[in-house]
Parts: structure tokens; sequence; C-alpha cells
């Protein structure tokens, strides 16, 4: 289980660096402005415009008023006084190398920010999620009671197939928050739902002695 946890977590960092590699800022722009269009169509202006200044509330507090962005900026791409300084390669890599390495920080700002409003997104849906989770969990209990009660068949499979379904859904969500694609607002009412089922099944089908 450990190795797989691992394993998710190294194919989510490789698809982080792999979007910082090769995706340009402008499709970036184009992702969002796709998804900003669904979250107004699908939640309404006033939403959006909420998630939008959470957004950016916690951007500018985590990394702008930190200095960490301009911190990154300044580690990778030389200013110009640290130019003069070095006499005989002030203009080494002014027009290729470092604007190309300010294009891929810019991507991955970029993505940081995009990952943050996604997940932002994903927290407006928490009282649907608890909404679904009440009958979902009660019915759950209530089921492997029963079971109890008449010594009927608690399926092992299914409950670790629902746990590992649970996990699955979690992993998508996370692999969402980077996905160099449009995410549309309907995928976490879904991804609710799935997970009201897997809780289910999970609490029904667990053992009947603990």
């Amino acid at each position: 289980m450990q190795r797989s946890i691992l394993l998710s977590l190294m194919i989510w960092l490789l698809e982080a660096v792999l979007v910082a590699a090769l995706v340009s800022d402008d499709w970036l722009k184009t992702v969002q402005q796709t998804e900003d269009a669904m979250t107004v169509a699908y939640l309404g202006k006033e939403k959006d415009v909420e998630i939008r200044h959470t957004t950016k509330r916690w951007f500018d507090r985590l990394f702008v008023r930190t200095g960490a962005k301009e911190t990154v900026y300044r580690y990778f791409i030389p200013s110009e006084q640290e130019r003069q300084h070095s006499l005989g390669f002030e203009n080494v890599g002014r027009d290729s190398l470092f604007p190309f390495i300010a294009g891929r920080i810019q991507v991955i700002w970029d993505g940081i920010y995009q990952a943050m409003r996604r997940f932002f997104l994903m927290l407006s849906w928490w009282p649907y999620l608890l909404s679904a989770l009440m009958p979902f969990v009660s019915d759950g209990l209530a089921r492997r009671k029963i079971k109890q009660s008449n010594f009927d068949y608690s399926s092992p499979l299914a409950h670790r197939y629902s746990f590992f379904a649970l996990l699955g859904i979690l992993y998508l969500l996370l692999i969402g928050l980077t996905f160099p694609f449009p995410v549309p607002p309907q995928a976490m009412p879904v991804a609710c739902g799935a997970v009201a089922v897997a809780v289910n099944v999970y609490l029904a089908h667990t053992q009947k002695r603990v």
C-alpha cells in the first residue's frame, strides 16, 4: 500500500513537471478562461468572483507578500546590476536562455494559481458533500448493524474495493488540481456522489467484529 501511494505521488509530481516543461503560458490562460466560463455558467457569476477573490488573496498571502515569487525569479534570472558586474558575460542568455527560463517559471506560478483556484472550487462543494454523505453513512451503518443481528455475509472483496475506489477518487481529484486541460465544475458533485457510494459500501461490508 505504501509503495502504491509513493508511486501515485511520483506520477503526480511527474505530471506537474511535464506541465511546467511543455505547456505554454498562453495555453494555461486559455484553460483558465474556459474553466471560468464553465463555472459562471454552472454556478453563477457571484460564485466565480468569490472563488477568484479567495484564490488571489491566498496566493498573494503565501507567495507574493512573503517574497517567494520574486525570490524564485531572482535565483534563476540575473538582474541588470548582476549582469554589469559580470564582465564579459553581460549579454549571455539575455535574448535566449533567460527569457525561456522566465517563461517556464511563469508557467509554474500560473499552474500553482490555477491549482489553488480548483482547490477552492472543490472546497465550495463541502456542504453538498456532507449532505450527500449523511444518508449514505447512516444507511451503511444500518446495513452493517443488520448483518450483525442476522449473521448476514459481509463481503471482504466489496469492503476492499470500495476502499480502493475511495482512494482512487481522491487521487483523481489531486491529479485534477494540476491537469493541463479544462476541468468542468460538474466533476466535483460527481466525485461527491461517488465518495458517498464508496463510503456506504465500505461501512456496510465492514467486519461484524472489529
